[in-house]
């Protein structure tokens, strides 16, 4: 800005009113005469007030422009300052590029090295792979072929056990036979005892219902001949009655007329009479042959002695062909007694109570005889009841006793299928076991491969590979080596839980063995009551027939006591009272009969129950046939797992001494590993402290590049404000010149004035 001269007070600073020029005053002096004294006065003291204005405002300049350049010297003071500030921070800059650019240099340089490192490392990566890859399939040829002849004595030894086994079955069922032979050869002898003695008594029976039946037959035969002559003594009394009759008849002469009519009658009464004799000839002739044949029919039914049942039906059938005999011989009698009765009731009478009296007697003893003999089979009836209550009370324990074994046979059952399961599962974790241990011993021998070539590699590779791959690697393997120990200790936990498994099974085969011990002490002990039930029930059975034999004896009694009861008319009340006593010996024999049929079916039950008992005998011993057999399966298959964990034992045995060389290289591997990895340390604290005084140095050359940013920032705001002042105090200086040159012209002026 150009400052007015004429207003400020600045410009003028020095001059006063003494001071003033005398060309000033000639100047005022030749001003025109039309200016008055107080024109002039009052402008020359609005000139002065103005001057001095003007002095106050060239003071004040004044003391600015000193300001100024104090100012302005202050600021080239601080430029210089500032460009020996820049020049040492350039300097400062070079320093920091040059380390820079050594530094990476020695980043290119280690970067070169890393990239080296890398490749041999990926070189030693891979020719290790190539080598691991050689090894394994060289292992793998070495495992099939190992396998190959692993399978190949597996197979072998499979042929040598079968053969075993089958020479081992061979010599057991040979065994077996052996003692079954001597068991059946002493069952056939026991047989052929029995059978012996059996023929013995059924000869002897035979022989005695030969007898008895000879002895009917005789009998029957001499009572048919004293029937036939009774009946001829009874016609020829009769001829003499009527001929004594006729004499008598001849003495009335009343009755001459009526004698032929007498004759005709008593003609046709002989003739009658002859009839009649006729008549019980053959109705005599037809009981006999009746009599022929019932006991044909009996001897037929005492040799069929299987079906007792039969027997009781033919013996009823006789029973009512008696009956129908009695009652087709009881109206001829009466016709006799009513055809006679009117003319020889006394004869009769008198002949009768004495034939009656006469075979009375026999007949009392008879009856008392079979009293007695019905007492006996009572008694014997009532004893074979009590030993019929045993024997059932026997089987009712023997069958009980045959549930609990049935029973303990069931829960034995249902332990072996736990057992088996339980086997089975065994043999599947053994299975598995084995696929892991031989994957295991495998991965073992891979590692302990790798471990060796590892070992060869770091011996090789330890001049040029990074040791942080070796400390790697080392760990890795010494990672895996406690893995496979960690593995082979499960292993063996497992094998010794296996071991306990197996004495377990063993155990409990043991119990199972004892068990099947006591049980087969039962079976025997049921099968020697059997036997003795078997006995006690043919002993029943011989004691039933012996009563069917006396019934039929006391049946044969019975009917010849009727036979004489009927054909002896003589008595009235011995006949009612036999036939008392018949009836009631009907009804015992009746009752004897339902007992007698309630034993058979008791004996048919008893047998049916015997062969049920036998069958049930029979599948327990399959089954316990069966359960020996799986017994002795599973004792071969013990046998088998104690060889495999005897193998295993071996193995794991070999496995620990490889594991503990194992250990010693491994550990001799981990001394070699700490010493490098204390070196290795070393080198980390060097690489460390290396890269924290470059990271340092980038640190400050960072900060050094901001400060010279700043300093930079700084110069140029110091330049541009220089080159301002520079400037100002050029225009300060013309502004000050020309206001000097005006101040010069404006004195001349008034001076001219």
């Amino acid at each position: 800005m150009k400052p007015d001269i004429y207003q400020s007070p600045l410009l003028f600073p020095n001059i006063r009113n003494d001071d003033v020029p005398d060309s000033v005053k000639n100047l005022n002096e030749k001003v025109s005469p039309k200016f008055k004294v107080d024109d002039v006065q009052d402008s020359v003291k609005s000139l002065n007030e103005k001057l001095s204005a003007a002095l106050l405002t060239i003071n004040d300049k004044d003391d600015l422009v000193k300001q100024h350049t104090r100012v302005a010297e202050e600021a080239v003071a601080g430029w210089e300052q500032a460009e020996a500030e820049v020049a040492s921070l350039k300097q400062l800059l070079e320093t920091a590029s040059k380390k820079n650019t050594s530094l990476e240099d020695q980043v290119s340089h280690l970067d070169d090295a890393l990239k080296e490192c890398v490749r041999q490392l990926r070189q030693a990566r891979e020719e290790q792979e190539n080598k691991i890859h050689e090894t394994v399939a060289k292992k793998s040829k070495e495992l099939e072929s190992e396998k190959f002849e692993l399978q190949h004595h597996i197979a072998e030894l499979s042929k040598q056990l079968q053969a075993t086994k089958l020479e081992a079955t061979t010599v057991r069922v040979q065994r077996d036979l052996q003692e079954k032979l001597q068991i059946v050869e002493k069952e056939n002898k026991d047989l052929k005892v029995e059978l012996l003695a059996l023929s013995k008594d059924l000869k002897i029976l035979a022989r005695e219902r030969d007898l008895s039946n000879q002895a009917a037959e005789t009998a029957s035969k001499l009572h048919l001949e004293s029937v036939k002559k009774i009946t001829r003594v009874e016609a020829e009394c009769l001829k003499l009655r009527h001929l004594t009759r006729r004499t008598s008849l001849t003495n009335d002469s009343r009755l001459i007329t009526n004698s032929a009519c007498m004759e005709s009658q008593t003609d046709s009464q002989s003739d009658s009479g002859e009839h009649m004799l006729v008549d019980e000839m053959k109705n005599s002739d037809s009981w006999a042959t009746a009599l022929i044949a019932e006991l044909d029919q009996f001897k037929n039914a005492n040799n069929d002695t299987r079906n007792l049942v039969n027997n009781s039906v033919e013996i009823d059938l006789m029973d009512d062909f008696l009956e129908m005999e009695k009652l087709a011989a009881l109206p001829e009698v009466d016709c006799v007694s009513s055809s006679f009765g009117a003319e020889t009731d006394s004869d009769q009478g008198v002949s009768r109570d004495k034939s009656s009296k006469v075979k009375t007697e026999p007949l009392q003893c008879q009856v008392t005889d079979l009293h007695a003999k019905i007492e006996k089979i009572e008694g014997e009836k009532r004893e074979l009841e009590m030993a019929l209550a045993d024997a059932r009370v026997q089987l009712g324990t023997s069958c009980d006793a045959l549930m609990v074994a049935n029973n303990r046979l069931i829960d034995l059952q249902m332990q072996l299928d736990l057992a088996n399961e339980s086997k089975h599962a065994a043999f599947g974790e053994a299975e598995r076991l084995n696929g892991e241990r031989k994957d295991l011993a495998l991965q073992l021998e891979s590692r302990s491969s790798q471990v060796d070539e590892l070992q060869l590699m770091v011996a090789s590779l330890e001049k040029n590979v990074d040791r942080k791959v070796l400390e790697l690697q080392l760990e890795l393997v010494s990672v895996e080596a406690a893995d496979l120990r960690k593995t082979v200790a499960s292993l063996e936990e497992k094998i010794d839980a296996e071991i306990t498994l197996s004495m377990q099974h063993k155990t409990n085969a043991d119990l199972a063995e004892a068990s099947k011990e006591s049980l087969e002490a039962q079976l025997q002990s049921a099968n020697t009551e059997i036997g003795k039930l078997n006995g006690i029930v043919q002993t029943l059975e011989n004691e039933v027939r012996k009563e069917t034999d006396s019934r039929e004896e006391l049946l044969k009694q019975i009917e010849a006591m009727k036979i004489e009861s009927e054909r002896s008319l003589s008595v009235v009340s011995t006949k009612e009272s036999l036939e008392v006593q018949l009836q009631v010996a009907n009804s015992e024999v009746a009752k004897l009969r339902g007992m007698v049929n309630a034993l058979e079916c008791d004996a048919a039950n008893e047998k049916a129950y015997s062969s049920d008992l036998q069958m049930q005998l029979e599948a327990v011993e399959g089954i316990r046939k069966v359960l020996e057999s799986e017994l002795e399966s599973s004792h071969q298959e013990v046998m088998r797992l104690k060889e495999k964990v005897s193998s295993l034992e071996a193995r794991i045995k070999d496995q620990t001494s490889l594991l503990v060389e194992y250990t010693a290289k491994s550990e001799d591997a981990v001394s070699r590993k700490k010493a490098m990895e204390g070196q290795l340390e070393a080198a980390n604290l060097e690489v460390t402290k290396l890269r924290n005084k470059v990271s340092l140095i980038q640190g400050k050359v960072e900060q050094e590049k901001l400060l010279s940013e700043e300093y930079e920032a700084k110069c140029r705001k110091l330049e541009a404000q220089v080159l301002r002042d520079s400037r100002e105090a050029k225009l300060w200086r013309l502004t000050n010149s020309n206001g000097d040159l005006k101040v010069k012209q404006v004195a001349l002026s008034h001076y001219y004035i």
